[in-house]
């Protein structure tokens, strides 16, 4: 299918990350194939996300404007729902080629070089940061699902009952934690981890609302939420945060905190984590490896079974590492593990080193290595 120029136009630059915006058009291609009594629905769930997704109302607009043909019987323009169904696809097809948000040009200090680029935000700024999102997607109904809705007619209590907020205290085990905009200022880096993984749990994201106009009350959120959604947009956003602050950590999609990386070797995580695995085995063990070493707080002893694990990966492989690669990388691979004290225990093994700096080496050896013999069989394949 060819891809639309007219969605080309800064009209449609989007507001969400395009991968986002294919799956959410994907979802919604399949809804609508439902029975016709959905329609209506249907039809709310699209122009809802047109809304969110774009950063102009008139993606939103003309979906809604779309109109069928000439009836031949009453020779009025009759709306056609395949129409829309229509559009809906050559917006997919376009995907690709939606403008998105340029960056923004430099500042007279950053052209003549004597600023290189902006502060990293402290803990403060950083929470401060955090909890104006919240309040963002309070108001989008993210956070309808677990924590309710008030409404001038009653409202409606969310997952987490009927006081919200206590539930969120007794399960994080302190208080002064929620409302994030009333406590925010004062929170401990542990509490804004843990604040962020706690929503993380309980992010959804509305799949359409109604305007309830008496008394002013405004937008409300139910009938549909999306988890898998919710966690996306929330996790994009977090991380837009988390990348201008000074903590260096990231939001994983298992909805939980991971100290970034050293250097560029963040994408090199990201591409073991989405590869296609060599061998059943590894992709269980693999993942939980990754996530164990890069955990906020991680032990050494816990940074040290990462490492076992990996080792034990690599020993499923060590017939293609010995073929592909040099015979000696492939005895030094298994040698540092079994002589520095990681993988076994005995008084033959070396100990006096900073375990600290050895251990994150290792890891990214062992994880680059992985990735290498991953692109090896695929290459095979």
């Amino acid at each position: 299918m060819t891809s639309d120029s007219r969605f080309h136009s800064q009209s449609f630059e989007v507001s969400w990350p395009l991968w986002i915006v294919r799956a959410e058009l994907d979802r919604l291609i399949s809804a609508s194939t439902g029975p016709s009594s959905r329609r209506a629905t249907w039809s709310s769930e699209c122009e809802l996300f047109l809304t969110e997704a774009f950063t102009s109302e008139e993606p939103a607009e003309e979906f809604t404007g779309i109109t069928g043909s000439l009836s031949a019987f009453t020779r009025t323009w009759d709306e056609s729902p395949d129409a829309q169904i229509d559009w809906l696809k050559d917006l997919h097809a376009a995907v690709d080629g939606l403008p998105t948000p340029a960056p923004r040009l430099p500042y007279w200090s950053e052209r003549r070089g004597q600023v290189k680029k902006p502060l990293l935000t402290d803990l403060d700024a950083t929470s401060r940061s955090f909890a104006s999102l919240i309040s963002k997607l309070s108001d989008a109904g993210y956070f309808a699902w677990a924590f309710g809705e008030a409404c001038v007619d009653g409202g409606f209590d969310g997952d987490l009952g009927s006081d919200a907020a206590a539930e969120m205290h007794r399960l994080l085990g302190r208080e002064q934690l929620w409302p994030v905009s009333r406590h925010a200022s004062a929170y401990s880096l542990d509490d804004l981890c843990d604040v962020i993984e706690f929503l993380a749990d309980q992010v959804r994201r509305p799949l359409r609302r109604r305007y309830h106009e008496f008394s002013g009350c405004g937008w409300h959120h139910e009938g549909g939420y999306s988890a898998d959604r919710g966690l996306q947009t929330y996790r994009w956003r977090v991380n837009q945060i988390l990348d201008q602050s000074v903590l260096g950590l990231t939001l994983a999609s298992s909805g939980r905190l991971e100290t970034l990386a050293p250097n560029h070797l963040e994408d090199l995580v990201a591409a073991v984590r989405t590869a296609a695995n060599v061998h059943d085995a590894d992709a269980t063990e693999l993942q939980h490896a990754l996530a164990q070493f890069r955990a906020r707080g991680a032990t050494q002893m816990d940074k040290r079974q990462a490492v076992i694990a990996l080792a034990g990966i690599l020993e499923r492989r060590r017939a293609l590492v010995k073929d592909q690669l040099l015979s000696k990388d492939e005895g030094a691979l298994f040698q540092i593990a079994n002589q520095f004290g990681i993988r076994h225990q005995d008084a033959k093994q070396q100990t006096k080193y900073d375990a600290g700096l050895y251990l994150d080496w290792i890891f990214y050896w062992y994880t680059a290595t992985i990735d290498l013999t991953n692109r090896i069989v695929a290459g095979q394949s």
